[in-house]
């Protein structure tokens, strides 16, 4: 013996209606958080500092150093240039690329302006 609520090809109809309606993420959709986590991995090899970061599958946010923070949205990498000014981004598929134009030793020193002395 069965219960009506079961067996009611209406609400067959309505679970199955509903059920097209929700649209699920696919498996292999972007994932923000295990992006920023493979630029921690490739920062922290080639650096002893301490990285802050905190994300979600959407949207994920990386303190890198004072005033260097690395958002990861919809398949890219952005920060903010201090040295050449501008908002950089970057493709999420290459953490290595941007690990490599992230790292303080990687830029050039800043020429200095010491007075040279003059022969005579």
């Amino acid at each position: 013996m069965s219960h009506w609520r079961l067996n009611n090809p209406r609400v067959s109809r309505v679970k199955s209606a509903l059920a097209r309606r929700v649209k699920h993420k696919p498996r292999h959709a972007f994932c923000a958080e295990r992006a920023i986590t493979a630029l921690l991995g490739e920062l922290t090899a080639s650096t002893s500092r301490q990285f802050y970061w905190s994300g979600t599958s959407e949207l994920a946010v990386m303190s890198v150093k004072h005033d260097v923070n690395v958002w990861c949205r919809d398949g890219r990498f952005f920060w903010n240039d201090l040295f050449q000014g501008g908002t950089i981004s970057h493709p999420a598929s290459d953490p290595a690329g941007a690990a490599a134009m992230l790292n303080p030793f990687a830029y050039s020193p800043e020429p200095s302006y010491r007075s040279q002395p003059v022969a005579a």
